[in-house]
C-alpha cells in the first residue's frame, strides 16, 4: 500500500545538517514504533482468533480436532512473532534512543563548529592582507621622492612627491589614499586626485593617527588607527597605517614628517563579510557576519545598519574561539585573530550569528509528520 504523499521523502531535501539529522533519526524512531505497536496488535487479535478456533474446534469433537492442531500452530507462531516485536523494540528501538541523544550533543557541537571556523577564517583573511599594509608604510615612508620633498621644501619636489604617491595608489587600489604631512601635521602631497584640492593647504594636526606616528622611534615602527570615518574623504571609512619620514629615508634619521596610507575599509571590510562568506542566498537570509575591534565594535557587517554599534559577545573565559545559543535560540560564533607574523591583528574578532531552522520548518521540507 503507498505511503500518503506527506509521508514520502522529498527528492529536493535540504542539505545534511546535525539538525536535519536528528529528526531524521527520531522520525525514524516514530516510525519504528508504530509499526511496532501496530504489529503488536495485529498479534493479540490473531491470538484471539486462534483462541476462538480452539474453542470452535472443541466444541465439534473429532471433527474438530484437525482444525485445532492448526490453531494451536497459529497461537505458536503469533507468540513468536511477539518474541521477535519484544527484541526489536528492545534492540532496534533502543539503538535508535542512544542515536537521538547523540544527534541531540551533535546538533549543539557541530553547529557551532561550522560556522566558528567560518569567523576564524575571515578574520584571519582579513588580517593577512592588513599585514601587508605595515610593511607597505614603512617601505614607502623610505621613498626618496617623501624625504627630499620634506627636506627641501620647494614646489618643484613636493609635486614630484605627490606624482610619486599617485603611481603608487593606482597600482595599490585597497587604498583611499596616501598623504603626506610635515611634523606639524600640514599637508605636503596626497595621492587621490578626487580629494587632492580639499586637502591642499590643510592640517591634519589634530588627527589621532599623526599625533601617533609622531612618537615613532624608528623607521621600524609604524601606527594603527582605528576604523572610522575620515572627515578628509566624503567621510569614507578608513584604517589609517602611519609611520614617520626620517632624513634621508634612514631607519635612524631625524623625523622630518609623516606618512599616512588610508586602507579603504569601506569596500574592503565589506567584501569580507558579503562575498568571502560565500553563503547559499537560503542559508545567507537568516546569518549576520560581522567583524569586530578589539573594543567589541562592528566594523564591518552583512547588516551594515549594525556597522559601529557595539555587540556584547559573551565570552566570560576570554576564550581564542567558541560558540552559544543566545537569547532568541539563533546561535553565536566567534573566534579571536591569531595574528599574522608580527602583526597580532588587533584583537579583532570574527563573529558569526545565525537563526537556527526550526524543526518545524526542517520536518515540512523533508516530509516528516
Amino acid at each position: 500500500m503507498p505511503l500518503p504523499a506527506a509521508d514520502k521523502f522529498t527528492t529536493d531535501a535540504p542539505s545534511a545538517t546535525p539538525r536535519s539529522m536528528r529528526l531524521i533519526t527520531e522520525a525514524i524512531g516514530n516510525d519504528l514504533e508504530k509499526f511496532g505497536a501496530d504489529n503488536t496488535q495485529v498479534v493479540k487479535q490473531i491470538k484471539l482468533l486462534a483462541i476462538n478456533a480452539l474453542i470452535e474446534a472443541a466444541r465439534a469433537g473429532d471433527a474438530g480436532k484437525g482444525f485445532s492442531v492448526v490453531a494451536n500452530e497459529v497461537q505458536r507462531l503469533a507468540q513468536i512473532a511477539t518474541d521477535i516485536t519484544g527484541k526489536f523494540q528492545d534492540n532496534v528501538l533502543g539503538r535508535i534512543g542512544v542515536s537521538r541523544a547523540m544527534s541531540d550533543s551533535l546538533v549543539n557541537e557541530m553547529e557551532g563548529v561550522r560556522l566558528t571556523d567560518l569567523a576564524l577564517t575571515l578574520v584571519q583573511l582579513i588580517v593577512r592582507n592588513l599585514f601587508e599594509r605595515t610593511a607597505d608604510v614603512r617601505w614607502w615612508a623610505t621613498d626618496t621622492a617623501l624625504w627630499k620633498a620634506l627636506q627641501q621644501r620647494d614646489a618643484e619636489s613636493a609635486a614630484f612627491a605627490q606624482e610619486r604617491l599617485g603611481v603608487i595608489n593606482r597600482f595599490y587600489t585597497v587604498y583611499l589614499d596616501l598623504v603626506m604631512t610635515d611634523t606639524r601635521g600640514n599637508v605636503i602631497a596626497s595621492a587621490n586626485p578626487k580629494f587632492q584640492r580639499q586637502l591642499k593647504n590643510t592640517s591634519l594636526a589634530g588627527e589621532s593617527w599623526f599625533k601617533t606616528a609622531l612618537s615613532c622611534r624608528s623607521g621600524d615602527d609604524y601606527i594603527v588607527d582605528e576604523v572610522k570615518p575620515s572627515p578628509s574623504h566624503d567621510g569614507k571609512n578608513a584604517l589609517v597605517y602611519a609611520t614617520g619620514i626620517r632624513e634621508g629615508g634612514t631607519s635612524d634619521g631625524k623625523l622630518i614628517g609623516t606618512l599616512g596610507v588610508y586602507f579603504d575599509w569601506q569596500n574592503q571590510g565589506q567584501a569580507i563579510v558579503d562575498k568571502e562568506a560565500n553563503l547559499p542566498p537560503h542559508i545567507a537570509e537568516r546569518t549576520t557576519v560581522m567583524l569586530l575591534d578589539g573594543r567589541s565594535r562592528v566594523i564591518a557587517c552583512s547588516n551594515p545598519g549594525l556597522v559601529f554599534t557595539h555587540f556584547a559577545l559573551s565570552n566570560p573565559s576570554n576564550l581564542m574561539r567558541g560558540s552559544y545559543y543566545d537569547a532568541s535560540g539563533s546561535i553565536v560564533a566567534f573566534a579571536r585573530t591569531l595574528g599574522y607574523e608580527d602583526y597580532d591583528g588587533l584583537g579583532w574578532y570574527g563573529v558569526v550569528v545565525q537563526k537556527t531552522e526550526t524543526d518545524e520548518t526542517i520536518r515540512a521540507s523533508l516530509g516528516i509528520r
